[in-house]
């Protein structure tokens, strides 16, 4: 084996050596406990799988021809078992066509012996941080689906589950229907987040958000100099869902112009941008939402015939949330749990009183307007149980007055400044004292001073008197 070391900036990382060669094992000791690594040596497979079960192992150099138990059953065992522990076979003249083979099982890589020290260090770090980048990548799916997950027991609900499991186990177009708040875009993440594109990016447009003289532009993108303004050129929400899902969400409210130029693109697979003259081939999952009944649409001729079967292949509707009562009270506690956990707030939870005032009401906004009074209601109180007054006095506010009616920024908007006006109101009370006022707010300081500075509060003076 080569001397010559090569240094590599990490942090401490525990190695297994596998080989039954004790000299082997002494020199790829030397070159990685000078690079920093912790070893541990197996001679045979059957210490190889003792040790990746008894021990915090990184990453494993695994030697093929074993006694005992042979290199290929250690590594597919290791696969089964510990999936994230990448693997680097160690080959010798007469295993090359096995190592080849053991990369298409899963190892990592393999290497020749005699072992070079530059290329082992070098294969050590780049599987290490292929390892760590797909820890990560799996990490955030495994939040995102946290974050996207559907709550409900009540029967209609049951099938849109079916259906959405159904929708990401295959590739085909998905059509989510239902009336606003009802949660058409935590279904379309759900469908992408199952599906094998999780990996890829799920890219949102709401139809209805975008001018007309811009949507062209903004779905498939222009060319430098396409028209008065574009100085660059500007990559559309196409390509940004390329291997990915396209959610266009209110398709109802897309122009019969553009259902046309959407069509084309979905017939032919090629998305052109505006000012150019060739096309890009891209692969996109498209899913769509409307709170429109598109089939009437079609027949008052608002909506293309064509498309909207092109659109519909899998077609989801969502029922309102007046029509699964049951399933309020599981809704409610999620958020309020979800709520205290992102802004810093104690534990909650409601007294009995509130859920027969919860179930009388209509919640003509659905799983939105139900979400958004919880939080207003959580922010309401320093008090650690929500009774049915308090959900009474946030019913009485402004938004929830007009039954939600607004759009949802707009409710944000209501929430963060009556949010600023609570906590402006308790630090003049406690004359500017940061720790009482976050004592008095029932959150952290650290969580306080956040919310100034998010809502341009500067701190308030300390009274004179």
């Amino acid at each position: 084996m080569a001397t010559s070391y090569y240094t590599i900036n990490r942090t401490r990382a525990t190695v297994l050596l596998v080989d039954d060669d004790p000299h082997v094992r002494e020199s790829l000791q030397e070159i990685l406990s000078y690079e920093g690594f912790s070893c541990i040596e197996a001679r045979d497979g059957t210490e190889a799988l003792e040790s990746i079960g008894e021990n915090q192992i990184d990453l494993m150099l695994l030697d093929l021809k074993l006694p005992r138990v042979d290199g290929m059953e250690v590594l597919k065992q290791s696969i089964a078992k510990h999936p994230y522990l990448p693997v680097v076979v160690i080959s010798g003249q007469g295993t090359i066509k096995l190592a080849v083979e053991s990369t298409k099982i899963g190892a990592y890589d393999f290497l020749e012996k005699p072992l070079e020290a530059e290329r082992v260090l070098v294969t050590i770090r780049n599987a290490l941080r292929t390892s760590q980048l797909k820890l990560q990548r799996d990490k955030l799916l495994s939040d995102s689906r946290n974050r996207y997950r559907m709550i409900g027991a009540d029967p209609k609900m049951e099938k849109v589950f079916t259906l959405i499991d159904r929708a990401a186990s295959v590739d085909s177009k998905v059509l989510i229907s239902g009336e606003a708040g009802t949660g058409k875009e935590l279904v379309s993440h759900a469908i992408h987040l199952n599906s094998d594109r999780a990996g890829f990016p799920f890219v949102p447009v709401n139809c209805s958000a975008i001018p007309e003289n811009l949507i062209e532009s903004e779905l498939f993108g222009h060319v430098k100099g396409a028209f008065t303004g574009a100085i660059a050129n500007h990559q559309g929400k196409f390509h940004r869902a390329d291997h990915g899902t396209l959610f266009l969400d209110e398709i109802g409210n897309m122009s019969l112009m553009m259902q046309a130029k959407l069509l084309r693109v979905i017939e032919d697979g090629l998305v052109e941008p505006v000012g150019s003259r060739a096309g890009d081939r891209v692969n996109v999952r498209i899913i769509c939402a409307t709170h429109r009944n598109l089939k009437k649409e079609v027949e008052e001729a608002n909506f293309r015939n064509d498309l909207y079967y092109r659109l519909n292949v899998i077609p989801i509707r969502l029922p309102p949330l007046r029509d699964r009562r049951g399933d309020i009270r599981p809704l409610a506690e999620a958020f309020l749990e979800e709520i205290c956990t992102i802004e810093g707030l104690p534990e909650k939870g409601f007294a009995q009183s509130v859920w027969p005032l919860l179930m009388d009401y209509d919640w003509p906004g659905n799983i939105r307007e139900l979400r958004n009074l919880i939080e207003r209601a959580a922010v309401l109180t320093n008090e650690t149980l929500i009774d049915a007054h308090l959900i009474h006095e946030a019913m009485q506010s402004e938004p929830l007055k007009s039954h939600f009616s607004a759009r949802e920024q707009t409710l944000r908007e209501a929430r963060s400044q009556f949010e600023r006006e609570f906590i402006l109101k308790t630090l003049t009370a406690h004359q500017g004292k940061i720790l009482e006022s976050a004592e008095a707010l029932g959150i952290q300081r650290s969580h306080l001073w956040k919310k100034m500075k998010r809502y341009g509060i500067e701190r308030v003076p300390k009274s004179s008197n």
